[in-house]
């Protein structure tokens, strides 16, 4: 690498990757850095591992006119400085780091005008109380956090949750992903365009769903739980009554319903089940009495549905199929499809049909 710098002409170099273990060797890679990164390069990821001290980043990187492409991974803070503006960046991937602060943080989405695909993968808010995230042509977010891999040994999920508020400001986003534990806040404004959303919680209780970002112009919702969800938690229904364009809703880890907790679920009723939503898929149906009556308070609320799914075990008789037809609403008419045990001319009689 030393070498390089010495033999090669790095002026006009327009892409570089480099990933290593940085041990002690904490001066040579900053040396590294300076050499290789310079004012025309144009895509750039690094990846850096078993780092002891903080690397310094060239100053000119932070300014870069050209740079539209970053991807950074590294376990360890992200020194920034006070001035900040990446006129190109297109697409920015940060994974592992640690931010600074909150002044520094603010500065780094601030000085991000073009920004179109931004990707936030395991990083540790923990030294930022609040920070606004906007570029008027972001399209894109994608956000995951997982307790084990950012807490260390000696951080307490107790004490980090919910220990940062991230505004997301984006008039053209279409497409939000969020995979994680809930250990922070996300509030999205302006988002009015959005139409694919992807939520995957992981946290020990699905409450804390709650603080996840609601969305007003949403075409599809997937819940991918590890386990069956409660069709009454609150902060689920909150976010079917401010959908009121949604047209597909998936249930990957299985839903239930206990008919204790079945008073006025539904009141007041999403406007999406009587407008919009034509198809509602689950996942994961071992046909208990609670996944059976959560079915039936679907069907009966969702007047304009064309398509229920469900995969899981498979259905053992005619009789419980039969049971989920007539769960549906009287005046409404829509395909079922699930996995089935035998032959279809064994379910049906002559002239039935899915």
């Amino acid at each position: 690498m030393t070498r390089l710098l010495v033999t090669c002409n790095c002026s006009n170099l327009k892409n570089f990757s480099l990933s290593c273990n940085v041990g002690k060797d904490t001066n040579l890679v900053n040396e590294w850095l300076c050499g290789f990164i310079k004012p025309k390069i144009e895509e750039l990821s690094l990846q850096f591992k078993e780092i002891r001290e903080p690397l310094v980043f060239p100053a000119q990187l932070f300014t870069c006119a050209t740079l539209t492409e970053f991807f950074l991974d590294m376990r360890h803070v992200f020194k920034l400085p006070s001035y900040i503006h990446f006129q190109c960046l297109q697409t920015l991937t940060l994974f592992n780091i640690i931010f600074p602060d909150t002044s520094s943080t603010q500065q780094l989405f601030c000085g991000c005008p073009a920004l179109e695909d931004l990707s936030l993968l395991d990083c540790n808010w923990k030294n930022v109380q609040a920070v606004c995230i906007y570029s008027p042509l972001l399209r894109r977010i994608y956000i995951r956090e997982d307790e084990d891999d950012i807490l260390g040994e000696d951080d307490d999920y107790d004490n980090v949750t919910n220990c940062c508020e991230v505004l997301i400001i984006g008039n053209n986003l279409k497409s939000f992903t969020y995979n994680g534990n809930c250990m922070n806040k996300y509030f999205l404004h302006g988002s009015t365009l959005v139409i694919d959303a992807s939520i995957q919680v992981l946290s020990r209780t699905t409450s804390l769903l709650g603080q996840l970002p609601l969305f007003c112009n949403l075409a599809e919702l997937s819940f991918d739980f590890i386990s069956s969800i409660e069709l009454s938690y609150a902060a689920l229904l909150a976010i079917l009554r401010n959908s009121p364009c949604l047209q597909v809703l998936n249930f990957q880890g299985g839903l239930s319903l206990a008919k204790d907790n079945a008073n006025c679920i539904f009141d007041p009723l999403p406007v999406c089940f009587s407008t919009t939503l034509r198809t509602i898929e689950i996942n994961c149906i071992t046909w208990k009495k609670d996944e059976l009556f959560a079915i039936k308070i679907l069907l009966k609320a969702a007047t304009v549905l064309d398509n229920l799914r469900i995969w899981g075990c498979c259905i053992q008789s005619k009789k419980l199929y039969k049971q989920i037809l007539k769960y549906r609403n009287s005046s409404n008419s829509f395909q079922i499809q699930v996995p089935l045990s035998t032959p279809l001319e064994h379910i049906f009689k002559e002239g039935e049909s899915l």
